[in-house]
Parts: structure tokens; C-alpha cells; sequence
């Protein structure tokens, strides 16, 4: 995000474990070279939030970020309208 000059950011996960490092990192000390990284690079940003959701009501995300991982789809085509099923997993 700071690469890409992105300065107000939410993050949004389904992972329980990214919620507790960031709530409370000093019980992970065995992960202390990768939170304190993390800590780094979020002090970095001017404003950023972490939101945590339960899998079943990130559902939609997830399956779109596994469609643009899957089929190499690395540049935004939710601009050009979005993939066929997207529209229809939305309303259901």
C-alpha cells in the first residue's frame, strides 16, 4: 500500500489470527520479526483500520479475489463491468 501511495486504508480479513496479532502483538512473541515488520509498514500509512468479518459474510470477496488469482486477472476488471457471475452472486 505505501508502494502504491495508498495512505488512508481498511483492511478486511476473515483470518482470526491477523486480528490477534494486531489487537495484541506481545503475545506472539515467537512471530516478533513479522509483526514488528507489519507495525513498521502500518506506522508508514497516515490512517488505516483492520475490520475483521466471519467467513460466511465475506463470501463474495473471497471469491473474487480467488477468480483474479486464478485466472491471472492482475488488473481491475470490476471497472470494465466485472465477471459474468459477480452481479448475480451480489443480488442473491
Amino acid at each position: 500500500m505505501v508502494s502504491t501511495r495508498q495512505q488512508k486504508i481498511i483492511f478486511e480479513s476473515s483470518c482470526v489470527l491477523a486480528r490477534d496479532i494486531l489487537i495484541a502483538p506481545s503475545e506472539f512473541s515467537e512471530m516478533g520479526h513479522f509483526t514488528n515488520d507489519i507495525h513498521f509498514h502500518l506506522n508508514a500509512l497516515q490512517d488505516w483500520s483492520f475490520h475483521h468479518y466471519e467467513q460466511k459474510r465475506n463470501v463474495i470477496a473471497q471469491e473474487l479475489a480467488t477468480s483474479v488469482t486464478t485466472d491471472h486477472r492482475y488488473h481491475s476488471y470490476i471497472v470494465l463491468g466485472g465477471p459474468t457471475w459477480l452481479l448475480q452472486r451480489i443480488v442473491n
